[in-house]
């Protein structure tokens, strides 16, 4: 699987970073979570995954990704690969933007781009959302939360020959990420 990039879009909490931990065991992809660039932000705030965060925190925060995504882009071996995470939803024209970001860094590495929308159910997504462990890498917790956004957003539709939707509820992150890799090389 060299130069693909498989793009993890999903609510917080659905398991995209476990996920991608088991895509990156399986393929030896560079692991490139939304929160390896949001934490260097969110740790000096001290982000408690409840509290609102400053709209203006966002800018800062697309800086951090740009430079990440200009070393990929210049520095980066054509061979490698990549599994990104986010966070993005319909409507917003910010996480319309996050995804071509993607989407155009895959094209200049003239490489391989498998978004992968993580579907997973209100009731599992509140459950999984206030794990413990969420709370030391600043991530959300807050299970009311998660169900109204569930309820009133969906996850970013975008139209890829190569999208895959899954639906995770019932899925361990090694069961997902075996179904994606299979589905990443089944692509020519």
């Amino acid at each position: 699987m060299d130069n693909t990039i498989i793009y993890l879009i999903g609510f917080p909490g659905t398991g995209k970073y476990s996920i991608a931990r088991e895509i990156r065991n399986l393929t030896g992809a560079k692991l490139v979570d939304n929160h390896l660039i949001n934490n260097p932000v969110f740790s000096v705030i001290e982000a408690d995954g409840v509290t609102p965060l400053p709209s203006a925190i966002w800018d800062r925060i697309g800086a951090i990704r740009s430079i990440v995504l200009g070393v990929i882009r210049d520095f980066s071996a054509p061979h490698f690969s990549f599994v990104f995470t986010n966070h993005l939803v319909d409507g917003d024209p910010l996480d319309a933007a996050a995804f071509t970001e993607i989407a155009d860094l895959a094209a200049r590495r003239r490489g391989k781009l498998i978004p992968v929308r993580l579907i997973c159910g209100e009731d599992e997504l509140c459950r999984r959302i206030a794990s413990a462990d969420r709370i030391e890498r600043f991530k959300e917790v807050d299970p009311d939360n998660a169900r109204a956004r569930f309820r009133t957003r969906r996850i970013l539709s975008v139209d890829h020959p190569h999208r895959l939707d899954l639906d995770v509820t019932h899925l361990t992150a090694a069961q997902a990420a075996r179904r994606i890799v299979e589905y990443a090389k089944a692509l020519p």
